[in-house]
């Protein structure tokens, strides 16, 4: 029986943990790794724990009158409470209930917290990039990889940063994830990425990025391109994590690795914690428990399961809706 046969039986039991899956084809489709056996993408594991995902309660925001005018994955917040679900996410990349919401989220938010301390000393503005190997080179062990693809970076004139290890892009043919090491990563630049911004005709010896990045090319033969604008550091750190590779049979394999003038023995960094801000008005956001009549979905693994979304703050009868906690109870 084929690896990607194995992958597939597996399909329906990550299903039935976690609907979300469904949301995009990389955390379904079939993993065709022969010949890279021990790797595989976050979430294919088994579930950690019975705890995994299991609601313990709602996070609320009232600030009726801040989330005016403010919209919410299209729904219009006017008048209306942001409400979250609280779930126990386990720590393990592998697990399919929790890589989603529970270990991306925390280490996104890790990623962002280094990179404010980054930006408080000066480093300049975070960057997105892509960075791989030669196709001849891909086969190597991921340590070796890793080094070829930072001092890439380095001859580039990255001067520090975090590499994401991805060791499968979709093969849309074939409709499975091929093997096709590469690293997503969030670096600083010396001087900035001017060519982004520069209305001159790119040119060989011009000394910006791109050009500096097609002389190195013919030397290493790796391709590094910086991506588009990104929004946010811990929205794109959070995608790239929940896209990234794992190794099986490593207690603490490092998805994530730190360099430059970012390495952990260059300075240390508070972890952010923003879960419990508003997205709406960013006011804290406290613990309730639901009082109306409507069934709201509190499963994870459910189609229409929904982590935050928009309500009225009192039912019909002008009862409210959501009730603070008293001594931290709830229920």
């Amino acid at each position: 029986m084929s690896s990607v046969e194995v992958v597939d039986r597996s399909f329906y039991e990550r299903l039935r943990l976690n609907h979300a899956i469904l949301k995009n084809k990389y955390w379904f489709l079939p993993v065709d790794h022969v010949g890279h056996e021990n790797y595989v993408p976050v979430g294919r594991g088994v579930r950690s724990s019975d705890f995994c995902g299991r609601w313990f309660s709602f996070s609320v925001c009232k600030n009726v009158e801040g989330h005016k005018g403010v919209s919410l994955g299209g729904t219009d917040c006017t008048d209306k409470v942001v409400v979250r679900h609280n779930h126990t996410w386990c720590s393990k990349s592998s697990c399919p209930v929790c890589f989603i919401r529970g270990w991306s989220t925390r280490e996104a938010h890790s990623i962002a917290g280094r990179f404010i301390e980054g930006d408080k000393r000066g480093f300049g503005k975070v960057e997105h990039v892509m960075v791989s190997v030669p196709v001849v080179d891909r086969d190597l062990p991921e340590s070796v990889l890793r080094e070829k693809c930072r001092k890439a970076l380095f001859d580039r004139g990255v001067i520090g940063g975090c590499m994401i290890f991805h060791g499968f892009r979709e093969d849309r043919a074939r409709h499975v994830l091929a093997w096709s090491a590469h690293y997503h990563a969030l670096v600083y630049i010396d001087g900035g990425f001017k060519c982004r911004d520069c209305r001159k005709v790119c040119f060989k010896g011009c000394g910006g990025f791109v050009d500096r990045s097609y002389r190195c090319n013919e030397q290493d033969g790796c391709i590094v391109r910086v991506l588009g604008e990104r929004k946010t550091v811990v929205g794109t750190a959070w995608y790239q994590l929940n896209h990234a590779t794992i190794r099986l049979g490593v207690k603490r394999f490092q998805s994530v690795t730190w360099f430059g003038i970012c390495s952990y023995c260059k300075f240390k960094s508070a972890r952010l914690k923003s879960e419990s801000l508003c997205p709406a008005c960013e006011g804290e956001m406290v613990r309730c428990f639901y009082m109306g009549k409507r069934y709201i979905v509190k499963d994870v693994g459910s189609a229409d399961y929904v982590p935050l979304f928009v309500d009225d703050e009192f039912d019909a009868s002008g009862e409210p809706n959501y009730v603070e906690g008293v001594g931290g109870k709830f229920g």
